[in-house]
């Protein structure tokens, strides 16, 4: 795993609608979110962190749309011609009612530096 931490939103943790698989699935997406809540995984390689199938994640992505945990955002990439679709590109709102990010914040949209992942130079000393 590549991130430090993940930023879960607070109400998460105590919807008692949730299954614990649809909060494992939010969690895992949350790794990849940046300062604005945007991320574009796949649910292959959710899957691959989860340990289930490829379905099981589509199933729990369903269930976090419904409540509203997931918003499916237009893709800014072009469609390979081989592809099924464009490609995922998601808001994991903090709270119910934040609003899609406009153009001009998308275009400064970064992942904050504390969640970048940590690079320890092992190395040894001279002296």
């Amino acid at each position: 795993m590549k991130m430090r931490y993940s930023l879960i939103p607070s109400r998460a943790v105590g919807d008692q609608r949730l299954s614990h698989a649809e909060f494992r699935t939010l969690s895992s997406l949350t790794l990849f979110t940046s300062a604005l809540g945007i991320c574009y995984p796949s649910q292959e390689l959710l899957a691959s962190i989860r340990d289930v199938s490829q379905g099981c994640i589509a199933i729990q992505m369903r269930a976090l749309r419904k409540y509203g945990y997931i918003r499916d955002l237009v893709s800014i990439k072009k469609k390979h011609p081989l592809a099924y679709k464009v490609g995922n590109r998601y808001q994991i709102p903090t709270l119910d009612h934040d609003p899609i990010p406009t153009k001009e914040q998308l275009k400064e949209d970064v992942l904050a530096q504390t969640r970048e992942p940590l690079i320890i130079n092992v190395g040894v000393s001279k002296g």
